[in-house]
């Protein structure tokens, strides 16, 4: 059974809600996802042309939420549309989703010394708790032979910062004996959006979790575009938050790790 998952992250301005998210299916259908998603581009692509406006590169959640940079002009009633189409692609697309998200500044009051660089805390954090869910729920499902996953990230921070961060992690998670369900995992590669269509879905589902996890925190509704992905028949989701009290438990559980002889976050 082979299954490839896409990795991507999502966090505001202020750097304080962070949400990491993988968006998994099997090889074939990423491959029909993928042509559908570049045919649907290519068809608004031509529409802004004929009419004389600037084509997009890609979708970019962010970017098309707040209809700026490629997206700068568009109505709110044309972003919609087009990203509702995105949501029909979707919805015959089977996949599973496991996002976890934590609030930063709770980490970093739990880890003082992690305060330095707190995305690379989040990274190497939150992809071991991925990596672990993700096996956890594969395991309870009935499956016709071994699994076998292939991981892929978006490029992070832009330049690759924390690339090394995620694959640090991943080994980590592979070399512990302690993991039965580590041969589940065979690779984990980062690849930038130019490359790989798939991180586009991934960017919208990862940016649909943040915006679910700041709304939980600010006690918002659900944003109607979240609501609607996990009505979806075919997309499975998995969300779990870091509070406060779950942040002490996992210091505590560390330290006595750490006493046992067991390699903490470094």
């Amino acid at each position: 059974m082979i299954f490839k998952g896409y990795i991507d992250e999502s966090y505001g301005p202020n750097q304080n809600v962070f949400s990491l998210s993988c968006l998994i299916g099997r090889g074939k259908a990423w491959t029909e996802l993928e042509h559908k998603w570049k045919l649907h581009l290519a068809a608004k692509n031509k529409q802004l042309a004929k009419a004389g406006r600037q084509t997009i590169s890609r979708y970019h959640a962010s970017d098309c939420s707040g209809c700026r940079s490629e997206f700068k002009g568009w109505s709110r009633d044309e972003r919609d549309a087009f990203v509702v189409e995105l949501f029909g692609l979707l919805k015959n697309f089977p996949s599973h989703t496991v996002v976890f998200d934590v609030q930063l500044d709770d980490l970093c009051t739990v880890f003082p010394e992690w305060a330095g660089d707190r995305l690379e805390a989040a990274y190497h954090l939150l992809t071991g708790f991925l990596m672990h869910q993700i096996a956890d729920d594969f395991k309870k499902q009935p499956r016709g032979g071994p699994v076998r996953i292939t991981l892929f990230h978006d490029w992070t921070g832009g330049n690759g910062k924390y690339n090394p961060v995620i694959l640090r992690s991943f080994t980590q998670q592979i070399n512990d004996p302690a993991f039965e369900e580590r041969d589940y995992f065979t690779t984990i590669a980062p690849s930038q959006w130019r490359h790989s269509v798939a991180l586009q879905p991934a960017d919208l589902v990862a940016f649909e979790c943040f915006k679910e996890a700041t709304a939980r925190i600010e006690a918002r509704k659900s944003r109607l575009s979240y609501t609607a992905l996990i009505d979806m028949h075919a997309f499975g989701i998995h969300s779990k938050s870091f509070n406060p009290k779950s942040i002490r438990a996992l210091r505590a559980r560390m330290e006595q790790q750490q006493k046992l002889g067991l390699v903490g976050r470094d």
